[in-house]
């Protein structure tokens, strides 16, 4: 039974280990990033871990402002599909305009 606890004990040490290094690198790397939104995440989640981490927030908290920054995350992303579908109709309007100017320049 010592063999299985043991087992387990080092199995949940490595798995944390591993998350949290993962964690730390998903960091590093949003705030590293060109994208302004994706740097900013990086720094609120920075924070937010050392609020937690200095005991200024508890864990209910801490999810909350998780759960915030992963509904941010989704509206800039649909944000981000917006505004690309506005250029792209911008740009279709503007080639269409130049094609029917040189059609009546032609005529």
């Amino acid at each position: 039974m010592s063999d299985i606890n043991e087992f387990l004990e080092t199995l949940l040490k490595d798995t944390s280990e591993f998350a949290a290094g993962e964690l730390k690198t998903l960091i590093e790397n949003a705030k590293s990033d060109s994208n302004v939104f994706i740097r900013q995440i990086g720094d609120l989640t920075e924070e937010f871990i050392k609020m937690r981490a200095q005991g200024e927030i508890n864990n209910d908290e801490f999810k909350e402002l998780m759960e915030d920054l992963v509904d941010l995350g989704k509206m800039e992303k649909y944000k981000l599909k917006s505004d690309a579908k506005v250029k792209a109709e911008k740009i279709a309007n503007g080639i269409a305009d130049l094609v029917l100017k040189k059609l009546i320049i032609l005529i």
